[in-house]
């Protein structure tokens, strides 16, 4: 299985996953739809596997694993639950930066490989 195939799947899940940990954790007010809105925008991308959409979406990612870490910081009695968020959202910056980075390299191989089929073609 290719790399950049893993790491689709692997950000999907956690995509999803942070998603529904945020609706539990905050049920369905006002404070929900601030932090899963945001979540949102990618989603299209994601699901069409759009490199450029899992470039952009780590930015995105890093003001999660950065909140849910000072929030875990700040108020003690919900650490682990934050910690734990946090945690989804770093797997999720950790694969879809992977996906870009194995994506790239295997876009590179393909055409390294269809130029040198195409020069053996025209070679005899």
């Amino acid at each position: 299985m290719q790399l950049s195939l893993w790491a689709r799947r692997v950000t999907l899940l956690s995509h999803f996953a942070l998603i529904a940990v945020i609706v539990a954790r905050n049920g369905f007010g006002v404070p929900m739809w601030l932090l899963v809105v945001p979540l949102l925008f990618p989603l299209p991308g994601l699901l069409r596997g759009r490199d450029y959409t899992f470039a952009w979406a780590t930015m995105l990612l890093v003001f999660y694993v950065g909140g849910y870490l000072a929030a875990g910081q700040a108020n003690p009695a919900e650490k682990w639950i934050c910690f734990g968020i946090a945690a989804i959202a770093a797997l999720e910056f950790v694969s879809l930066s992977v996906y870009v980075k194995a994506r790239s390299k295997e876009r590179a191989y393909f055409k390294a490989v269809s130029e040198l089929e195409q020069s053996a073609q025209k070679a005899p």
